[in-house]
């Protein structure tokens, strides 16, 4: 299992839950765990992954460069 943490700005959660449901759907992938928290004024996305192999590549469409 691997977890992934995404970063997201409160204004941008709508078309990111969006856009991550639209992958999880494509992908036949149901995550073992999903959870958000507010960090100041972003967002902190917690997912985790049953199948090492589908977190990279999601973690790869979704993470935003450093």
């Amino acid at each position: 299992m691997r977890e992934v943490e995404l970063l997201l700005k409160m204004r941008t959660l709508g078309d990111a839950l969006g856009a991550m449901r639209a992958w999880l759907d494509h992908n036949d992938c149901v995550p073992v765990d999903f959870d958000i928290r507010r960090r100041g004024s972003v967002l902190v996305v917690h997912i985790t992954f049953k199948d090492d192999h589908l977190a990279e590549v999601f973690e790869r469409d979704f993470k935003l460069p450093p």
